[in-house]
């Protein structure tokens, strides 16, 4: 089991990386965080290692010509002192 933290700028593309991942990748939304008025948004999926990091990937290479991406990381085997911020509620 790993996390994968994803921050981009703007809700539209937030919502399109959320489309991508979700169809070619089996992974699962548990945290989200717009600030900025939706200018910039973080999403924070769990899944295996290996969806993350190539679902993460190809949204490297989609956004790799422009500076809208600005963190994708897959954090593997995470304490349970980092999950604890993303459930529900805790990190706001």
């Amino acid at each position: 089991m790993a996390i994968g933290i994803l921050e981009i700028q703007n809700l539209v593309n937030a919502y399109r990386a959320l489309d991508y991942l979700s169809k070619n990748a089996e992974v699962k939304l548990i945290h989200e965080r717009k600030k900025l008025g939706g200018r910039l948004v973080t999403l924070v999926f769990e899944g295996s290692v290996s969806d993350l990091q190539v679902g993460f990937s190809a949204l490297k290479k989609m956004y790799s010509d422009s500076k809208l991406l600005k963190v994708a990381e897959v954090v593997p085997n995470p304490a349970p002192e980092l999950k604890y911020y993303f459930e529900e509620g805790k990190f706001k």
